[in-house]
């Protein structure tokens, strides 16, 4: 047995050394989490103390302010003035729509307030009437036409009778002269040949008183002529006739052409009646057009011009819209404004041009003021008596959106100046006497001293000051009745200004 211990001892001897090296590792791993923790706590312990100390200080410097909230010290920035003023949203440019035909409306496409798109159908017309019209004008015009054709007609056939008959009067002289020349021929020759037959008489007389020295033979029918000379007495006597004959019936018929002429020359449209006629087809195709151009109208209906805002309408569905009468007007989109009132204080401070901005409906929109009125209006108070006249003005918004309604009420800021770090005082500081504007400064004696200054423009917490003070005074804000120049300033708070 005490060998056994002794075998156990030496066994435990040669175990523990590493062990006992296996835990001292373990406590150096220990040690250093423990210095990290510790040192992470402190940097978070530090922190908070740092940020106690950093709200101790701002609420000090707080109560320091608090303290001489009396003094306000001169410092440059930009002071920007508006006018402010309320209004109402209107349309400032409109188009009226009216009819360009008298016509049954249809039907009316669009209501009051209603938002429309270049091109839209507002309203339709009822065009069956205007087409039955076309129609009769038309064959009015017709029978207008046809009546002055009818004139021109006569009026060119007797002038055709006349022209034709002239030229066969003219033919007709000519060969009458030449006939006439003929007879003329022939009845020589016939005389010249009952000349001779004459002659023949006069010698049978002769030898019927025993003169035998004659020696005539009479042939049949020739009286003492030759059978030569009898034939030729004889066709020279048929043609005489003939022409004599064919002389007659051509002057008969020459009278008959002049008496052509004479019944139709005077047939003719005179330039009083053609001018009647011109005018009467100028009109029929004036009165066509019209009534075209009504039904076409009609057809069409009546379209949006451009994008806008039916203001009113003034015709219903069913009634007779007459030429000319206003159906709708419509407010122009791109043309919306507010009308505002200013008293006639600010009236030297706004012209037109000048920027200015919006609020409606919570919207704010740029715009310019393109009116302002030249007439003073006086507004009635609850007593009933007249105030001093305001002045109406109105600013053209930029860029007007569907977010905009007419009619509601909208905040007007109009823009009248800007000075760049210009030196400013709170509207509390400024004080004003019979000898003008002044502040009161606390100077380095903490003494009150009065500085004479002249404002330039103003903002809503701020005037500008041109000249009298200097960057860094430190201008006494709340000014009391009892303070004078020279006195040694004590704050409100019972504290001086350094």
């Amino acid at each position: 047995d005490n060998m056994n211990k002794e075998k156990e001892n030496m066994e435990m001897e040669l175990v523990e050394p590493k062990e006992k090296k296996h835990r001292k590792k373990s406590k150096k791993t220990i040690i250093i989490i423990i210095v990290i923790v510790a040192i992470l706590l402190l940097l978070i312990a530090i922190g908070k103390m740092i940020s106690s100390v950093s709200k101790g200080m701002q609420e000090a410097m707080g109560n320091m302010a608090s303290q001489n909230e009396d003094i306000f010290q001169v410092v440059k920035q930009d002071v920007e003035q508006e006018i402010t003023t309320s209004g109402t949203v209107v349309g400032v440019s409109k188009e009226a729509y009216t009819s360009p035909v008298t016509a049954k409306v249809e039907d009316i496409k669009v209501e009051i307030g209603q938002t429309v798109s270049k091109g839209d159908v507002l309203l339709t017309y009822d065009a069956s009437e205007l087409g039955d019209n076309l129609t009769k004008v038309k064959i009015q015009a017709q029978s207008e036409r046809a009546a002055g054709n009818e004139s021109y007609e006569a009026a060119n056939k007797a002038a055709d009778k006349v022209s034709e008959a002239k030229k066969r009067i003219k033919t007709l002289k000519k060969e009458i002269n030449d006939i006439k020349k003929k007879i003329a021929s022939l009845t020589k020759k016939v005389e010249e040949y009952e000349e001779k037959m004459e002659a023949a008489r006069n010698t049978d007389a002769v030898k019927d008183n025993g003169d035998d020295s004659v020696d005539v033979t009479e042939e049949a029918g020739g009286q003492g002529l030759s059978d030569a000379d009898s034939k030729a007495y004889k066709k020279a006597a048929s043609d005489l006739q003939k022409q004599n004959e064919k002389l007659a019936a051509k002057q008969e018929e020459l009278a008959q052409q002049e008496s052509i002429v004479a019944a139709n020359e005077d047939v003719t449209v005179s330039d009083s009646a053609k001018a009647q006629i011109s005018a009467s087809n100028q009109l029929s195709d004036m009165n066509i057009d019209d009534a075209q151009e009504s039904l076409d109208a009609a057809e069409a209906g009546i379209t949006a011009a451009a994008d806008g805002i039916v203001e009113s309408i003034d015709v219903v569905k069913g009634a007779y819209a007459n030429e000319t009468q206003t159906l709708m007007t419509i407010i122009n989109a791109d043309s919306i404004g507010v009308e505002f009132s200013i008293s006639k204080d600010d009236l030297g401070s706004i012209t037109t041009g000048q920027r200015a901005r919006v609020v409606i409906a919570g919207n704010e929109y740029e715009g310019r003021i393109d009116y302002v009125s030249r007439v003073a209006v006086s507004d009635m108070t609850m007593t009933g008596n007249n105030t001093s006249g305001t002045i109406k003005g109105r600013i053209l918004i930029d860029n007007p959106d569907d977010n905009i309604y007419i009619g509601v009420s909208a905040k007007a800021y109009i823009f009248v100046g800007k000075s760049e770090q210009a030196l400013v005082i709170p509207y509390e500081a400024l004080n004003t006497d019979i000898d003008g504007d002044f502040v009161y400064v606390v100077n380095k004696e903490n003494l009150i001293e009065r500085k004479d200054v002249t404002i330039g423009i103003y903002s809503d917490e701020y005037y500008e000051v041109i000249d009298g003070i200097d960057e860094g005074d430190k201008v006494i804000a709340k000014v009391t009745k009892d303070m004078k120049p020279g006195d040694v300033y004590v704050g409100a708070a019972g504290v001086t200004a350094e």
